[in-house]
């Protein structure tokens, strides 16, 4: 009887889909066969596009890795589970330094949120997580005195941690010092007096073994959890953290000779701004570095790139081919996507944070042909918190109260297109020409149907009509006939959007009146919004450019005030036009709602 009942169970936990859940770190959208690159070699991901739906407008919710990672392990966006940073900072001796992930709990994401990886594992699931994961919140047992116990974000397997640290299970713990060293460029294997992360010079990896690369080793972790669960047929969630194709654009020579640099055209603007001036929106130091003029050292630096990605897809072939030869193929949702994307010297820059496409606009592959079409396109507008809803969604189960995403399984199904969608992306880095001397200056995109709308604090608004203007060339805020549009849309970038140092401006019902405030950092004038309930999104201008503190009350609803902002400053970029502040404040331009009966 016992043993009826045992086979009973496992019948039942094999008809249970399987997760492999594959993210790389700084996939370009465009660098990929599938999304119509002719010079990529990804022969696998096009192969897995082939067996399941492919999106176009996937977003992420932080432009570099600690804070989009939080947000889609959390289902919450960083200002709302907490993991803001990419290093934390933190008070010691008296003086702020930064760490990063894995050393405290207190840096990390607030306790009590449900991690994706729990969703799955309350529910009877394996969960494993072989590779990077880069969370702010996940920590060993007994390496932080305050929280001894420590927090495995839910996966009962954790291996090769890689930026996190996590003695004993980190990647140079599996190959050694040296090896680890020869891969990041450290030590005696710099080159050129510094790390050539951008490989300008073409060349591979020092590391001596092809397969002691990391994404090599974290596949064959991967591959051999597999083979566990093709024999015991037990459900998994398997989260796979792939490295590349993020700097040191270094991988195995076998895939630097797949190209020729030559064969590569950069973009019109890829050093531009050594005439026309760096753009003030972005930390200064993301522009290329490159020398002027320089367009071999930027062809290398672009082949390389695309070498590292094409090792990216030898490994999401391996993993497939693993699940094929295991029995698990037909039962499995196979995921791809990155954590965010790449410039390659688009308008100038390299790497990720800021919110142009380039950045934040991800691709996004996922493949179960038992349920969802083959070889279809969405261009739905979706972004990485929405995971956590749609696994439930497809499983049935209850989504946990702190997600904060939308499902978008139905849309999967159906092949139905949701333009009408917010989703939102959030940044805080230091750098920027304009303030020098601050170390996290917030920036917050929103997007929804063919318009973007960015705001940088202290530093002029950008709005674009992507669709109609994909490269980003034409900041619409520069127009008066956006004036009112603008506004709108900095509102809503503003009015839920709260952290720890900045506040939003003062307001209340004073005498009958609604008063507020002036913005520290200088207005020209206030707008007031206007909805029926608390939710931003509806809300509509009733009434601008007021010159003064305060307006007589209106009809019952829910109230805020924005300021406009007071820019005087210019940049070489855009000449006379005045595009900063005159000084940094940690006020937001923007209330909190006021309700009036």
């Amino acid at each position: 009887m016992l043993c009826l009942s045992t086979l009973l169970l496992n019948t039942i936990a094999s008809e249970k889909p399987n997760i492999v859940f594959i993210i790389s770190d700084q996939h370009k959208l465009k660098a990929a066969g599938c999304y119509g690159d002719p010079l990529a070699i990804t022969p696998h991901l096009d192969q897995l596009a082939k067996r399941g739906v492919r999106l176009n407008n996937c977003y992420v919710n932080a432009p570099v890795c600690a804070m989009s990672r939080a947000s889609y392990m959390t289902g919450m966006e960083p200002y709302v589970n907490g993991a803001i940073y990419h290093k934390a900072p933190v008070q010691k001796n008296g003086k702020e330094v930064r760490l990063g992930a894995g050393f405290l709990r207190e840096t990390g994401y607030h306790k009590g949120i449900t991690t994706l990886a729990q969703v799955f594992r309350n529910h009877g699931y394996l969960t494993a997580a072989p590779g990077k994961m880069h969370v702010h919140g996940e920590l060993q047992k007994n390496i932080d005195p305050k929280f001894p116990e420590g927090n495995d974000l839910g996966f009962d397997e954790i291996s090769l941690r890689y930026y996190t640290n996590f003695p004993g299970g980190h990647y140079s713990d599996v190959v050694g010092v040296d090896t680890y060293h020869r891969y990041r460029q450290l030590k005696g294997y710099k080159s050129s007096g510094g790390v050539d992360n951008l490989n300008t010079n073409y060349l591979a990896t020092h590391v001596v073994e092809d397969e002691e690369n990391y994404d090599m080793v974290v596949t064959q972790k991967a591959v051999d959890y597999l083979n566990k669960r093709g024999a015991d047929k037990k459900p998994f969630f398997l989260h796979v953290g792939l490295e590349k194709p993020h700097p040191p654009f270094t991988t195995a020579q076998r895939y630097l000779d797949l190209f020729n640099p030559e064969d590569f055209e950069l973009p019109e603007t890829y050093d531009e701004w050594y005439t026309k001036g760096k753009f003030p929106w972005s930390p200064d130091w993301i522009h290329s570095g490159l020398p002027k003029n320089s367009p071999k050292k930027a062809k290398n630096a672009i082949a390389s790139y695309y070498a590292c990605v094409t090792q990216v897809d030898d490994m999401v072939g391996r993993i497939v081919e693993s699940l094929k030869e295991n029995g698990l193929s037909e039962n499995t949702i196979v995921i791809y996507t990155t954590d965010h994307g790449e410039h390659l010297f688009e308008h100038g820059y390299r790497g990720k944070h800021n919110m142009n496409e380039a950045s934040v606009n991800v691709p996004f592959i996922i493949s179960y042909p038992k349920e969802l079409p083959q070889n279809t396109t969405n261009n739905s507008l979706v972004s990485l918190v929405d995971l956590m809803p749609t696994f439930c969604e497809i499983f049935d189960w209850e989504i946990p109260s702190n997600a904060t995403g939308q499902s978008f399984y139905g849309i999967l199904q159906s092949g139905a297109m949701k333009k009408d969608r917010t989703v939102y992306c959030e940044y805080r880095s230091g750098n920027y020409k304009a303030f020098p001397k601050e170390k996290d200056l917030p920036s917050r995109m929103v997007r929804r149907e063919d318009f973007k709308y960015i705001y940088t604090h202290g530093i002029i608004d950008q709005f674009y009509q992507v669709e109609k203007d994909p490269n980003e060339l034409e900041n619409l805020a520069f127009s008066p006939e956006y004036e009112k549009l603008v506004k709108k849309w900095r509102f809503q970038a503003l009015a839920d959007w709260r952290f720890p140092d900045y506040y939003p401006m003062k307001f209340e019902k004073v005498d009958g009146m609604l008063r507020w405030n002036s913005f520290e950092g200088g207005a020209t004038s206030y707008t007031l919004h206007y909805s029926k309930d608390s939710n931003p999104l509806n809300a509509e201008i009733v009434k601008d450019s007021i010159g003064t503190n305060s307006v007589d009350i209106q009809k019952p609803g829910y109230y805020w005030v924005t300021a406009n902002p007071d820019y005087t400053r210019t940049v070489k970029r855009f000449g006379e036009r005045p595009v900063l502040l005159q000084k940094h404040s940690y006020q937001l331009p923007v209330t909190d709602a006021v309700w009036i009966q």
